[in-house]
């Protein structure tokens, strides 16, 4: 018998629902159990307020565009994992007020939906919907709100298999009110609070050094390629052109083809040292991606392949080789088609829909040859998503990756982008025409050596704030216990 497969539980103790997940996860808190210090259900210490938001549809407009802060469950996440405070990029007006409720006091704002058990100090008055819930000490000598932000998340994970997966993820008000709660004294609270408080700002300072030398990268081809990047002018004069209409003949009429900053970005590419061929004068072989079909059972093996499937929401947008390969997804492609869609080593992949209204379409990912041997070459791409294969007798896959790269930090590929049905999407043709300076292959090689060395140093403070905080949780899970 597995241990870890059966449990026992009595009639009297069964709350609302009877399934292994739950009634496991729950009598298997490892802090609550083995704890030196008093430990309470939660809504014995704690008090509880849903967030309330009752308008339908939610989007109606007329309740937005206020004074009050709308918080909303990726705010929360995005603070939690950054360890950062909670930003908001909506407000409510008097109207969507009405509808929601305002929180004036300072409190824990913990996530119940979809994404569990993430938490942040919300310091300002707010409303936020019932997908929230505030949470402050029903004795504020008792328990300090940094001890307990900390303490959810040291349970998150605890927190998300308690919660019922059904059209989406989700934690009700009173399975959250009989979850066990540890309350070591003030003191421990508070050297708790220091360690986090203190090992945190080193983590931080370190990842800030870690961005600044990965922003250093496009300084440093510019400066290698003798380019100078035009200042941003949003001046009315700059933002205002004139046309004849004699000179309008099927191309575009557009400003950021006719004016201001990206037109003189594209003359400063042209008048560099090197000379300078278009994209496409590089390119062997390029070719547009599958989704391909569902994984379905007993598929016919003679017509289909199971692949991996890069997405472009999969691309890095912290200007790292690697994609999130952990979250790409199985499809079934046609065999037919594999030999233009199976990734290759040196690969270049382009997005070429989709974007953001901060971040044009355009970003660049090449694969790290692990990635590729992790699963044995069977990695292909999505239909949002563009490949290309360059001679590397005329130029090195990686100088070219850094280069485009480069292009899209500065927002160069925004001027090469059509928008339909709310999407955008990259003008292949004038991707195409991109000019490519004429480096030579030695130069590249010496600039690509280069960032790399830039890109581990990096990487190696990154993996030291990493190590630096799983540190920090080890201990502070230690002095929860009392095991110090």
């Amino acid at each position: 018998m597995n241990n870890n497969k059966v449990f026992f539980v009595n009639f009297s103790e069964v709350e609302d629902r009877l399934d292994p997940q739950y009634f496991f996860s729950k009598n298997n808190l490892h802090l609550a159990n083995n704890t030196i210090f008093p430990v309470y259900p939660i809504a014995q210490v704690l008090d509880l307020q849903r967030g309330k938001f009752g308008h339908r549809p939610r989007n109606d407009p007329k309740l937005y565009n206020g004074q009050y802060p709308f918080i909303q469950t990726g705010d929360i996440v995005k603070a939690s994992l950054n360890n950062l405070p909670i930003e908001f990029s909506q407000t409510l007006n008097e109207l969507g007020l009405k509808t929601s409720r305002l929180v004036s006091e300072k409190v824990v704002v913990l996530t119940i939906a979809a994404n569990i058990g993430y938490t942040a100090i919300l310091d300002y008055s707010a409303c936020f919907p019932d997908s929230l819930i505030a949470i402050k000490p029903k004795e504020e000598q008792i328990l300090y709100l940094e001890y307990m932000d900390i303490y959810f998340k040291s349970i998150r994970q605890y927190l998300d298999d308690l919660a019922p997966q059904a059209a989406q993820k989700n934690i009700n008000y009173q399975q959250l009110a009989k979850i066990p709660f540890v309350v070591p004294p003030q003191k421990r609270q508070q050297e708790i609070i220091e360690l986090k408080h203190k090992n945190n700002i080193l983590a931080n300072q370190k990842l800030k050094q870690s961005q600044t030398l990965l922003n250093s990268i496009s300084d440093y081809l510019l400066e290698k390629l003798g380019i100078t990047v035009p200042q941003v002018d949003n001046s009315l004069s700059n933002r205002i052109f004139f046309i004849n209409a004699n000179d309008i003949r099927g191309g575009r009429l557009d400003p950021f083809n006719q004016i201001g900053y990206y037109r003189e970005f594209a003359e400063k590419l042209l008048q560099n040292k090197f000379g300078y061929k278009p994209l496409k004068d590089f390119i062997i072989h390029d070719c547009s991606g599958n989704w391909g079909n569902d994984i379905v059972d007993n598929f016919d093996e003679n017509i289909f392949d199971k692949y991996l499937i890069v997405r472009a929401t999969e691309f890095d947008n912290q200007d790292n080789l690697q994609l999130n390969a952990d979250k790409i997804k199985f499809r079934l492609l046609d065999k037919q088609k594999l030999s233009n869609l199976r990734i290759q080593e040196n690969d270049i992949l382009v997005e070429k829909s989709g974007g953001s209204e901060n971040q044009p379409v355009g970003r660049v990912a090449i694969l790290d040859t692990h990635i590729l041997e992790k699963y044995d070459g069977n990695i292909a791409f999505s239909n949002f998503i563009h490949k290309i294969s360059v001679d590397k007798n005329m130029i090195d896959p990686h100088f070219l990756f850094y280069y485009l790269k480069m292009l899209h930090h500065f927002k160069y590929t925004e001027r090469m982008q059509s928008q339909t049905n709310g999407i955008r999407n990259l003008i292949l043709k004038d991707f195409f025409d991109i000019p490519i300076l004429n480096v030579p292959l030695e130069t590249q090689k010496t600039i690509v050596a280069h960032i790399k060395q830039i890109r581990e140093q990096a990487k190696n403070l990154e993996q030291q704030a990493k190590d630096l905080l799983q540190q920090t949780q080890q201990e502070i899970e230690k002095m929860i216990l009392g095991n110090d």
